[in-house]
């Protein structure tokens, strides 16, 4: 099989019934060579009962509690595509499939096809095409099923937000890239449903301080930290002083979690390019 759409959904019923939608409709010209998996992250609004019932054929899995990211390893798992294809409950493809899975083909040295997103609040609008980078926006990507079973999925510490980056360091250090692909383009509808910019923020800033905390070297750890640090707060003076508390919380969390969280640091040249482009590691207001 060519490759397995893999769909996480929680609390989205229409958004997941119109992804549903469109992702049948770019496939109809070869519906043999592809799959579709949805994970309903345990919904209260009726979207697994909705999906049984207007999409018999895809393959539904039900959770019983809601495990955030960790949803996409359980899709992963199952998946027999050659590639795994990850949108958001509310993102759909609109063109380029085929040009991107070719593109994979040809380029056996990438791990994770980065597409081009429109819509909400992380686009690709100011990437550049082929080129690589140390992340990906996760409501449009395609991932290599042979990075997968090298690397494993999204990492468990991480329940939301993120997670994409943590994952980037990890197929670097594996000896793969990402790459943006321009010419597959995602549409990330955005819905309003379960999003809140308290949340983003204390569990961005918490998971940001944890992958440098795990992955980078010690002694660069403290100047790592620090950048970090920085160029997180910096935002207080655009969410308002209401935000404080939300980095505060974040923080806190960050020291919840590196009593718990195993060192395991990659090489040198990860290290440095994952500085270098990872725009909350990069020098704050070249001071620091």
């Amino acid at each position: 099989m060519k490759a397995s759409f893999v769909i996480v959904n929680y609390n989205r019923k229409e958004e997941v019934l119109l992804t549903i939608s469109k992702t049948k409709n770019i496939i109809k010209f070869d519906p043999a060579n592809f799959e579709i998996i949805i994970i309903d992250n345990a919904s209260t609004d009726g979207s697994a009962t909705a999906i049984k019932d207007e999409y018999p054929d895809v393959i539904l899995i039900e959770n019983k509690v809601n495990i955030g990211i960790s949803a996409w390893n359980t899709g992963f798992s199952i998946a027999k595509g050659n590639y795994f294809i990850i949108l958001d409950d509310d993102s759909h493809i609109d063109n380029g499939l085929e040009k991107a899975l070719l593109y994979l083909d040809n380029h056996t040295d990438i791990g994770v096809l980065a597409l081009n997103i429109t819509g909400g609040a992380f686009q690709t609008c100011n990437w550049n095409n082929l080129a690589e980078y140390a992340g990906f926006i996760g409501c449009g990507a395609i991932m290599s099923k042979e990075l997968y079973e090298k690397i494993g999925g999204y990492a468990d510490w991480i329940f939301l937000y993120t997670h994409e980056f943590e994952y980037a360091i990890r197929c670097k250090q594996a000896g793969y890239k990402i790459i943006f692909f321009a010419d597959c383009q995602v549409t990330h509808r955005t819905s309003a449903i379960n999003r809140t910019s308290k949340r983003l923020i204390t569990l961005s800033f918490r998971n940001e301080l944890g992958i440098v905390y795990k992955y980078f070297q010690k002694k660069d750890r403290t100047l790592y930290l620090t950048r970090v640090f920085f160029n997180n707060i910096k935002y207080i003076f655009r969410h308002g002083i209401k935000s404080v508390s939300w980095y505060y919380n974040g923080w806190k969390e960050f020291n919840k979690l590196k009593k718990d969280i195993q060192f395991t640091p990659v090489n040198d040249d990860v290290q440095n390019f994952y500085s270098r482009y990872y725009p909350s590691t990069q020098p704050f207001l070249k001071i620091i």
